[in-house]
């Protein structure tokens, strides 16, 4: 039995259940859509952005989320019936729209999820269960400079080699892919129908170039000779770091360029020109300066699957090779790049073989290991990693799921592989939206509140009042 709730009202009687979708996919939103008849015209204000849906198949919750849009549609005039088209996102939209800014060092991959769930999601409903969020492996530095909550979140699984999702009850999750498998076997014709095996090279790279952002030179010593009129030097590279001075073998001070005052010399951070303060002497051809300073460069690394190339070479002839670029300029070091593309080729150094199939067979989720032993298909006990789950009524009362999944034979297993990936041990930096060179600043803002007691003494005076006894004078008067 199917159920649709819009905002907690079992709404089903009104549903076309002919159109009901539910689309479920590895690293994207789950969608919903189908059309509501209002049959008295009073769903108007019901059918708005941001209201619940739950849909219910047999008891088991395969979707929740809020309404993304509400379309009316064009009905008979004079009617009183209207038809909305109402399509809904899951709660990874509560992460699309929320703004992260923070900073980490040393910290496992699953704390930093667990801290930005609760500083930036639990007051939205979401929280972590008690085995959703794995540890991973230790970030040496994260910076999230104002991005979506996705984005932080979508990184730190990339690096770790995790999953990430929200469930319909708003439980966030962040495991190894290989945590879950699927709750069946594929190994029988009687579980599927319409089963297609495909084979591709979609997205298929073997050589990854990384356009990354700015590293740190070692050390360069420069020297320049004085010509009497000169307060200005341009080293070789953008200066990264405090340079030491010299002239003519005595150190000389330094400070930063419009800040600091009474040094002989200044700096900038990214800037290639030393100046010489204005009150010094003009250094003459008999003057050597020495500047001993690191310099930012740009970083450009390739990183190759070898193995991967000499399969292709071997199957195509030629150099065999397949490279892509990427633009990470948010990576500060090499080694971030290195490791950025090494993530990469895990991912996407290998000829995909595909399935797709139809089953009336319930369970299946992305992010799920499915166990395939199908030898007549020439399908041997192969894990396939489901990717997209598809819900559809295909006659009053019979659900259809439509199911994708990819096979890890190229990597000897999806398991193997991803548990291979969660144990390198790796240490990431991660740097989003901000240069090494930038600094990341945020406003925190507290309220505190303060309690004050003041007391006032008193002291009454009567007034004297005038009788037969008592009378105004020059030292008494009356009120």
């Amino acid at each position: 039995m199917m159920q649709v709730f819009i905002d907690g009202v079992d709404r089903t009687s009104i549903v076309d259940l002919r159109t009901l979708r539910v689309s479920d996919a590895i690293g994207e939103r789950s969608t919903a859509g189908f059309l509501v008849n209002d049959l008295d015209n009073t769903l108007g204000p019901v059918l708005q952005p941001g209201e619940v849906v739950e849909i219910v198949h047999d008891g088991s919750k395969v979707f929740a989320g809020t309404i993304d849009r509400a379309v009316q549609l064009k009905v008979a005039q004079g009617a009183m019936q209207r038809q909305y088209q109402v399509d809904c996102v899951d709660w990874h939209q509560i992460a699309d729209r929320r703004i992260v800014a923070e900073t980490y060092e040393n910290t496992p991959a699953g704390s930093i999820v667990a801290d930005l769930v609760s500083k930036y999601l639990a007051g939205e409903g979401i929280s972590c269960g008690p085995d959703s969020v794995q540890e991973g492996p230790i970030v040496v530095e994260a910076v999230f400079n104002y991005v979506p909550a996705t984005t932080a979140l979508d990184k730190l699984a990339e690096l770790a080699g995790f999953s990430w999702w929200i469930d319909p009850e708003k439980i966030l999750h962040f495991v190894e892919r290989a945590t879950y498998a699927a709750p069946w076997v594929l190994d029988s014709p009687l579980k599927f129908r319409e089963l297609q095996i495909e084979r591709s090279r979609e997205g298929y790279r073997n050589r990854q170039y990384i356009r990354a952002g700015k590293d740190i030179t070692d050390p360069q010593v420069e020297q320049f000779k004085g010509d009497g009129a000169s307060r200005t030097w341009t080293v070789g590279f953008p200066i990264a770091r405090v340079p030491t001075v010299k002239v003519n073998g005595v150190v000389k001070t330094v400070g930063i360029k419009g800040i600091d005052e009474g040094k002989d010399f200044y700096w900038n951070k990214g800037d290639p020109v030393l100046t010489q303060d204005s009150s010094g002497s003009v250094l003459t051809a008999s003057d050597t300066l020495e500047v001993t300073y690191q310099g930012f460069f740009d970083v450009v690394v390739l990183v190759d699957d070898y193995a991967a190339i000499e399969e292709r070479k071997g199957v195509e002839g030629g150099t065999g090779y397949y490279e892509a670029v990427e633009d990470e300029p948010y990576l500060s070091s090499r080694e971030a790049a290195i490791r950025s593309g090494n993530a990469k080729l895990r991912k996407y150094a290998k000829l995909m073989k595909r399935i797709s199939f139809r089953t009336y067979q319930g369970g299946l989720r992305p992010g799920q290991i499915l166990t395939v032993n199908l030898p007549d298909r020439g399908l041997v006990a192969e894990d396939f990693l489901v990717e997209a789950v598809d819900l559809s009524e295909e006659s009053p009362g019979v659900w259809l799921y439509s199911v994708r999944a990819i096979s890890g034979e190229a990597v000897g297993g999806w398991t193997k592989f991803f548990k291979n990936m969660a144990s390198r041990g790796q240490a990431f930096v991660i740097r989003e939206n901000i240069r090494e060179y930038q600094v990341l600043i945020r406003l925190v803002q507290s309220q505190e509140g303060w309690q004050w007691a003041e007391q006032m003494p008193v002291t009454v005076f009567a007034c004297p009042i005038p009788s037969s006894s008592l009378y105004p004078s020059p030292t008494l008067y009356p009120c």
